[in-house]
């Protein structure tokens, strides 16, 4: 996967198109969002691109550490108590 830092690179359309024909491409723009693009029909290539991805790893690593979230083991709890009470 090929990560695009949109700070530092402009892209037109057709350049990002041609670049998501080879692989699927990670966008970081300028506020620090990012968003995945690849070919719809190749959902298993796209698959296996992500998981060998380190960046989209990181990324992933990243967001949950983030703080503020609650695990499913959490939620499952929560409706267990709700349902017994």
């Amino acid at each position: 996967m090929k990560t695009v830092n949109l700070e530092k690179e402009r892209l037109n359309l057709k350049k990002l198109i041609n670049l998501a024909r080879k692989e699927p491409i990670l966008l970081i723009t300028s506020d620090g969002k990012e968003f995945c693009i690849a070919e719809a029909d190749d959902f298993e290539r796209e698959v296996e691109a992500l998981r060998a991805s380190q960046a989209f790893q990181k990324f992933l690593d990243e967001r949950s550490a983030c703080k503020g979230r609650i695990s499913l083991e959490e939620i499952e709890k929560e409706l267990e108590q709700e349902m017994a009470g």
